[in-house]
């Protein structure tokens, strides 16, 4: 009885923990700037005046959506039904520095595979899905131009490595992206297998 209510236990933890999906880690060396990035809670707002940094930051926004319609990211398209989380990451430096800051291949490491991002540079992208997609009670932005990546701007996506390279002088960049949450039914399974496995080794070691 006890490896049994251990099992539920198990179960339960996971299908609380897959229930979003996260920011794991982030790994760079400095900034042109001298700083590192950083995962930070969701700001109040990010109007491109109310939040600055020196090196790349990413905050989780809304976690468990499942969309309605379709979904438009760089390049296509999230079908309506996916459960999804969203995250931002961004790179706006402070009107008081001088010049550019850049910050090169940063690795930002999600606890689930990258299903999109929205980086186009007007942030029109961004724009269209922060009413359902954006962390609860951060005030965001209409689009405008340069809002997003450009000129030499990169990132890849690698499963559930994101590498992002900015380059920013005035107005930042900031992308939002998209990972998919595992379907509940399937974590339900996943969990009932644990314990069926659990309750099959019982009955051999009674055996």
């Amino acid at each position: 009885m006890k490896k049994l209510t251990i099992a539920a236990l198990v179960t339960s933890s996971l299908f609380a923990a897959n229930a979003s999906a996260t920011i794991m880690s982030v790994s760079s060396g400095t900034s042109s700037a001298g700083f590192s990035a950083q995962i930070t809670p969701a700001p109040g707002s990010v109007l491109n005046n109310n939040v600055t940094n020196q090196a790349q930051q990413g905050f989780n926004e809304q976690q468990l959506v499942s969309l309605t319609s379709d979904l438009s990211v760089d390049g296509g398209t999230i079908v309506k039904g996916t459960n999804v989380a969203s995250h931002m990451i961004f790179l706006n430096k402070p009107n008081r520095v001088r010049g550019a800051i850049s910050h090169l291949d940063v690795e930002w490491m999600f606890d689930s595979k990258i299903l999109g991002v929205m980086s186009d540079s007007g942030g029109t992208l961004e724009a269209a899905s922060s009413s359902f997609l954006g962390a609860p009670g951060t005030t965001y932005p209409g689009a405008f131009g340069a809002r997003g990546m450009e000129g030499n701007d990169s990132y890849i996506i690698d499963g559930n490595k994101l590498t992002v390279s900015m380059r920013v002088t005035q107005p930042g960049d900031w992308i939002r992206v998209i990972t998919d949450v595992p379907e509940p039914a399937s974590m339900a399974l996943f969990g009932l297998g644990l314990m069926g496995l659990g309750l099959s080794r019982r009955r051999k070691n009674k055996a």
